[in-house]
Order: C-alpha cells, then structure tokens, then sequence
C-alpha cells in the first residue's frame, strides 16, 4: 500500500507572533509544551505529532540558520516524545490484555 501523503498547512500571526503549522488529517488536539519557545500538536485519537507552534519568532529573531536548528530540534523532540509514547503503550499493553481476558466474566456478570 502506497503512504497518504501529508498535506501541511502553515499561518503565521503577526501580532501574536506565533508560526503556526499543522499536518495530516484535522482532528482534536492538545498542546505539549517543550520548552518556552515550541509547543507540539498531538492528535487526542492518534497520539501522533500534527502540528507545532513556534511562538516568538519575531521576538527570538529567527534567522535562516537558526531556522535550521529550530526544525532540527523539533524533529529529535518530537522523535522523543513519540518514543516514549510507544513505550508507555508497551507498558500498558499486559494491563490491558489482561482486562480483556476477564471481561467476559465481567459481562456477564452486568447481564
């Protein structure tokens, strides 16, 4: 199967001062602040990265080459946060296939 391709989107507000850029498909997110300059979109379904914020850019003075490492971080954080992500999944999957395990008792039970 051929990968979706990604639609990304960006808006900058001037008088905020905050670059916004999402991507993928909409749906509800939350904000994980990584430090007082990037904030980090997580789809509440997916769990996955769908947008960021970068907030300040006038006020930081973001240049090309601080560009550069601005986007270099936010690959390495985002990578991080999805890793840790995948192992928290991993540490709640026991739990829950162990649930799953008793739920016809408890279904049955509820009858």
């Amino acid at each position: 199967m051929a990968a979706k391709k990604i639609k990304a989107k960006h808006h900058y507000d001037e008088e905020a001062d905050v670059l916004y850029v999402h991507f993928g498909e909409s749906e509800p997110t939350y904000v994980e602040n990584l430090d007082d300059f990037l904030l980090v979109e997580i789809g509440w379904f997916s769990g996955l990265p769908k947008g960021f914020r970068i907030i300040g850019l006038r006020h930081h003075n973001v240049s090309t080459l601080k560009l550069t490492v601005v986007v270099k971080r936010i690959e390495q954080q985002v990578r991080e946060l999805m890793q840790n992500r995948r192992r928290l999944m991993k540490e709640q999957e026991p739990l829950y296939v162990e649930f799953c395990k008793g739920l016809p008792r408890i279904l049955a039970a509820a009858r």
